[in-house]
């Protein structure tokens, strides 16, 4: 009888251990199913947080290339709000120039042509104007985040450009992207 009782507690624990085997397997492949889809999207969201990162640096460098060339435009040509206007509109039509400029910039940090096609394609250059105010007297224009350089013109002519913004702005600021956070899987 006692070796009847071990057979009988042998065959369950036997299959008590398949039981917890099979149950072990499918819960690996469930946690590694979840690790993975936890996996591709924190991957996913670190690489739209760096592309919306380098569409903002792609459109903060134009802008600040642009005004930088407004400025000197001005101050070295026809000193007249006629001429600034029609500086104005030439910097922004000239895209080839424009695009090249920022290409030539990211190409010597090592970010290739295909990764700027991407990620430029869908910012696009800034299409809508760089000017923010166009009063009487006065008028302002972007050149970076929270920087903006202001041309006063008094009769049609220049009276006084305060690019003071432009040359305090650091461009270097809106070029970082931070670390990415550390992997958890919960």
């Amino acid at each position: 009888m006692d070796k009847k009782k071990m057979k009988i507690l042998v065959v369950v624990e036997v299959v008590v251990l398949v039981a917890l085997i099979v149950v072990l397997m499918m819960l690996k492949g469930g946690y590694e199913e979840t690790a993975k889809r936890s996996s591709n999207e924190q991957v996913k969201n670190y690489l739209d947080k760096n592309t919306q990162v380098l569409v903002d640096q792609w459109r903060a460098v134009d802008q600040y290339s642009m005004a930088w060339k407004l400025v000197h435009t001005v101050l070295s040509g026809a000193k007249t709000e006629a001429a600034f206007n029609t500086s104005l509109a030439a910097i922004q039509a000239d895209k080839d120039a424009r695009f090249k400029q920022i290409s030539h910039l990211y190409s010597s940090v090592g970010i290739n042509a295909d990764v700027q096609n991407g990620i430029f394609k869908k910012a696009g250059l800034v299409e809508e104007s760089i000017l923010l105010k166009n009063e009487k007297t006065s008028k302002e224009v972007a050149c970076g985040q929270n920087c903006v350089v202001k041309f006063n013109f008094v009769k049609g002519k220049l009276k006084n450009v305060d690019y003071s913004a432009l040359i305090q702005y650091n461009l270097a600021n809106s070029l970082k992207i931070e670390k990415p956070a550390e992997f958890r899987f919960e």
